[in-house]
């Protein structure tokens, strides 16, 4: 458990630790280059709104200033009131403008960074939607889902957070520390010396403990991970759970790590809640320390009561400045990483670009592999030399073990991946001269997995033909046999199918995608295993809805359970990537091979 834990903790801290910074920030800076109008008045109006900032402390000092000289020179010839406004009036009134100014500045500066924000993260997404729709699928096979949804959500989101909020804030803070650094420098090198001392130490602690707070919400993510992971096991496992009659221990293993998450989440509260209040009061004692320097030299005479007032402000306003630089720099690291990965993925490279010659001489089906070679992976070569013809509605049945390849020619008939070598035909004409989309067009899939979408039966139905009109839907649904069902829902082809949707079964789900593809009706057929998740009976109705789909196409039929496929005109036994047997299932049968020993199998087990 130990191992599992440093590994996590490890994953965490470099997730958020780019690889090449310097690369990352140019490639954010050009993609913001069309917008420098707007990022030139956010800093004008930054540096003004910094500049009117500092000049606070000093229209305050000067009125105090004022106001003293007043006091010192009080001969009753006027009203204590009267005096108190001549002495303050302007003062106070510049104290006014500055806010003032201070005000709209501030507005105009956010109002700006905010769009300049979000028009830089829509062009993000755009072209990360974009991209994935030209991502082969061979990219999505060497990543995890998991971690595509992450660099659109969450690296984007550290991203767009970072560009709305704390690029404004490191900004502001720069010039505000530059601006208040002058002012200081002008009123009083020396006094300027203490505060450079305070901040020094005061920031020596801070990045020390940021270090340990930083440790402290690591550990905390980790161990909320692990929980997490753990429950999760447990929750979906809890019938076997219970079988084996294990609660008890895996009760101990979540206890475990409930521990570990209490006493990670104490340490990082900790940080919060207490480490943070000392870093205040060191910065307070520089406060202190030049509050006693600065009244030892305004009794010398060496330096104003006004002036330091203002240096006791600017001890303030430029600690706050310090600190929310240092944490907008850290958030910067993390937004960085993030834009690396999204980089990343938007480098990744694409499909092969399509040929502009038409498909729609798709019409009779005939397919034609000539000397085929295909792998995944450049070192594994799963097909060497594939030849194969299918004519026009002929039905080819594709079976063999898991693995051997048979999803594989299907793959590559649909131009999911690009071949290493030879090509594919359909009606004479080469797959890759013709347009995916235009090609893909001609071809019907129904697939083991009955994929649906949120929305109507009747939007699900025509996915592949979006203009359909309602006439056509219930014909291809009644052709599917799945109109009586349908009809039997509250609202019919109107019934909204969602994730908590318990109305429909999955043999009912998979009718769904039969309709789907008759709607299409398409000059190719694959059918991907599309009876195995059902029962005996369902399996029957769907056998049926096939067939009347296979009707006048050329079909490919992948199929574990040999009885649904005796009839096919061509069986194909694939293994290891080869088609190590073909022929209708009674000349296979007769060559008492590998498909006849499958075969045998099967129909033993069933009796």
């Amino acid at each position: 458990m130990k191992k599992d834990k440093n590994l996590t903790q490890n994953v965490i801290q470099n997730e958020d630790i780019p690889q090449n910074t310097k690369e990352t920030v140019n490639r954010l800076f050009r993609r913001m280059a069309h917008q420098k109008k707007k990022l030139f008045a956010v800093a004008i109006a930054t540096l003004l709104s910094s500049a009117a900032f500092t000049a606070m402390p000093l229209a305050m000092g000067m009125g105090i200033d004022r106001l003293v000289a007043a006091i010192q020179t009080f001969d009753g010839s006027a009203g204590i009131f009267q005096t108190a406004v001549q002495a303050l009036g302007v003062p106070l009134l510049i104290m006014i403008m500055i806010f003032l100014i201070s005000s709209l500045l501030t507005y105009i500066q956010q109002y700006i960074t905010a769009s300049v924000g979000e028009e830089f993260v829509l062009s993000f997404r755009e072209d990360v939607s974009s991209k994935l729709s030209r991502l082969p699928l061979r990219y999505f096979d060497n990543h995890k889902a998991g971690d595509i949804l992450s660099r659109i959500t969450n690296d984007l989101e550290k991203v767009s957070s970072v560009m709305q909020v704390g690029l404004m804030q490191l900004i502001s803070s720069v010039f505000t520390i530059v601006l208040t650094v002058i002012a200081m420098l002008a009123l009083s090198p020396k006094l300027f010396l203490v505060v450079v001392i305070s901040l020094t130490l005061s920031m020596a602690a801070t990045v020390y403990v940021s270090g340990l707070a930083q440790k402290a919400y690591g550990e905390n993510m980790s161990s909320m991970g692990a929980l997490t992971g753990k429950v999760e096991e447990i929750y979906s496992g809890n019938r076997i759970v219970k079988l084996f009659n294990q609660q008890e221990a895996m009760l101990e293993e979540a206890e475990i790590l409930n521990e570990r998450q209490f006493k990670a989440q104490r340490r990082a509260q900790f940080a919060d809640y207490a480490i943070y209040p000392a870093i205040r009061f060191l910065g307070q004692l520089g406060f202190i320390a030049t509050a006693v320097f600065g009244g030892g030299m305004a009794l010398g005479g060496t330096i104003t009561l006004g002036a330091v007032q203002a240096f006791l402000q600017f001890v303030n306003q430029i600690s706050e400045p310090v600190t929310s630089a240092s944490y907008v720099i850290t958030s910067m690291q993390a937004a960085i990483a993030g834009a690396e990965r999204v980089f990343t993925l938007l480098d990744a490279e694409e499909e092969a670009p399509d040929n502009n010659s038409p498909a729609d001489a798709i019409s009779k089906g005939h397919v034609l592999f000539r000397d085929v070679r295909f792998g995944y992976t450049p070192e594994r070569t799963l097909i060497k030399n594939l030849n194969l013809e299918v004519k026009p509605n002929e039905m080819v049945a594709i079976v063999g073990p898991t693995g051997g390849g048979k999803t594989t020619l299907v793959n590559l008939l649909m131009r999911f991946y690009e071949l290493d070598s030879g090509s594919i035909f359909i009606d004479g004409q080469d797959i890759t001269s013709m347009p995916r989309s235009g090609m893909r067009r001609h071809i019907g899939m129904v697939l083991q997995d009955a994929w649906l979408f949120e929305g109507t039966i009747a939007e699900n139905i025509a996915y592949g033909k979006m203009d359909a009109t309602r006439e056509e839907i219930v014909a291809a649904a009644k052709a599917a046999q799945c109109d009586h069902f349908i009809r039997t829902l509250p609202d019919g082809y109107d019934t909204v199918l969602s994730g908590e949707t318990t109305g429909v079964s999955q043999g009912q789900k998979q009718l769904l995608t039969i309709a789907r593809a008759m709607l299409t009706d398409p000059s190719i057929l694959v059918l991907d295993e599309a009876t195995s998740s059902v029962d005996t009976r369902t399996e029957v109705q769907i056998q049926k809805a096939m067939t009347r789909l296979m009707k006048g196409k050329t079909s490919f039929v992948i199929a574990h359970r040999l009885s649904t496929i005796q009839n096919a005109d061509l069986i194909l036994v694939v293994r290891d990537g080869d088609i190590v047997e073909r022929g209708s299932h009674a000349e296979l049968l007769a060559q008492n091979g590998f498909y006849a020993a499958l075969h045998n199998s099967q129909f033993e087990n069933a009796g």
